[in-house]
């Protein structure tokens, strides 16, 4: 589940939404609905989603009471949903209810979330294309046939022997199949990931027993391909026959590959997400990029530090105490992993969690790998510290750095070496800097030159 932070205070203040690109683009461009509500059941933030699906822009809701926009006959479950301990709260098992649109017809939602410290994070997905299927088919045949052909999703009715009674041309797209060829098939199917006839039963066996249900599955396309979908189930009541199973599918393929884009980048850039609750002690990772499981994992906050050398892990949690207690309100800290670590250096940024009242209830942050920009601070280090100047160049003998006590050498600003080719700025004799067998390798060359002492200068070739 996506949770989205939540602001300080009420819609205007600041929210790390807006800080962090990577959370604001799954906020704006996500196709759920996301939501956060109070104690009271009042909204604090919803995300585009809902102008998109529902029509109401953001400054309609937010302040307003959820069940102002619910159908009254849906409200008690609303008010009462059923709800599950989990850690620091409350999961909502799966509930649909239906939501009024600004135009004043109806959609149905299907909801997910958690409850944590009195604030509820939700997700919902408009279903009402299934439920308008469904509703379609129980009235007619021939008015669940128009509605087949016209759903953008691809929809197929499977009965209890696990015949295919219906498939809409949206589904036969999804499989590259004709659709007069999907009806009357049984497993094997032949989009399905595998195929083990057994295999394929068990499990429509078990999602009709487990009605309803949503799930993320990857169809076979005849071509070889495969198609990411979003499959949303419910039993359909057949007249004078068992039920069937009524399933919609979604083709998902630029979410997945939004969602595989953003958890490649993070680890690209060696950056994860994280957040740490006071009131639980717990840090949440989100996207690792540290060969952890990019989904996200929980873990208490002294277990998430044993990695970091003994000096660094007290300055950690002091900063921690300082934002915590108000002193400051965000830190960047460059800390150390011991021997062992696959990550040498990382640097962790952080700033305050704040509640709808502005309270500090943790810590949001993030983490990413430094240790090749520790490296070559270090190398650095040791250049500026040798007594003779020094200047490295490329392969293609370009300058590339140029040491303080160089550039008083050659009479060049730093600033003006930077790109120029070596041979330029060395004056006098033979300033031909070969290359052994004519590849790209390391030398270095010392080079007497005209002036005060030190009057020695190295020149580094590296490969490009």
């Amino acid at each position: 589940m996506v949770s989205p932070p939540g602001p300080d205070s009420g819609r205007t203040s600041p929210s790390d939404i807006d800080q962090d690109a990577d959370v604001r683009m799954f906020w704006e461009r996500a196709t759920e609905l996301f939501c956060v509500t109070d104690s009271a059941g009042r909204f604090i933030r919803v995300n585009p989603a809902w102008t998109r699906v529902l029509g109401w822009r953001e400054d309609e809701l937010v302040g307003r009471l959820v069940t102002e926009f619910v159908h009254p006959d849906d409200i008690p479950r609303t008010n009462a949903p059923v709800v599950e301990e989990s850690m620091g709260g409350h999961r909502l098992q799966e509930m649909q209810n239906r939501y009024r649109h600004r135009d004043g017809s109806l959609r149905w939602l299907r909801w997910n979330g958690y409850e944590r410290e009195g604030r509820w994070y939700g997700i919902a997905r408009d279903v009402t294309a299934t439920h308008t299927s469904h509703d379609a088919l129980r009235a007619s045949e021939q008015r669940s046939r128009a509605v087949l052909g016209a759903l953008q999703e691809g929809l197929i009715v499977v009965d209890r022997n696990l015949r295919i009674r219906e498939a809409n041309d949206r589904f036969a797209e999804m499989v590259g199949l004709p659709a007069d060829e999907i009806v009357g098939l049984t497993p094997p199917y032949p989009w399905w990931p595998t195929d083990d006839p057994a295999e394929q039963a068990e499990a429509l066996r078990a999602g009709m027993e487990d009605l309803p249900t949503t799930a993320e599955v990857e169809l076979r396309h005849s071509s070889g391909r495969r198609i990411p979908v979003l499959v949303d189930s419910v039993e359909l009541p057949q007249r004078g026959r068992d039920n069937a199973l009524l399933a919609v599918l979604r083709d998902i393929t630029p979410l997945v590959a939004a969602r595989d884009r953003l958890i490649h980048a993070h680890i690209a850039a060696g950056l994860s997400s994280w957040e740490w609750h006071a009131a639980t002690d717990i840090v949440t990772v989100h996207a690792s990029a540290f060969g952890l499981d990019p989904e996200g994992y929980e873990i208490d906050s002294e277990t998430s530090m044993a990695g970091v050398i003994p000096e660094h892990r007290e300055t950690l949690r002091q900063a921690r105490r300082d934002v915590l207690e108000g002193r400051t309100d965000s830190f960047a800290l460059d800390v150390r992993l011991g021997d062992g670590a696959q990550v040498e250096w990382m640097e962790l940024r952080g700033h305050a969690l704040r509640d709808e009242d502005g309270a500090i209830v943790g810590i949001r942050g993030s983490a990413q790998d430094i240790s090749a920009r520790k490296r070559a601070e270090h190398e650095a280090a040791l250049l500026h510290e040798l007594a003779h100047g020094v200047v490295a160049v490329d392969a293609d003998l370009r300058v590339t750095y140029v040491s303080a006590p160089a550039a008083t050498l050659l009479g060049v600003p730093r600033e003006d070496a930077i790109g120029r080719p070596v041979t330029e700025l060395i004056p006098g004799g033979d300033t031909r800097l070969p290359r052994p067998d004519g590849r790209p390798g390391t030398r270095l060359v010392e080079l007497d030159l005209d002036g005060p002492p030190p009057g020695r200068l190295s020149v580094v070739i590296s490969p490009a």
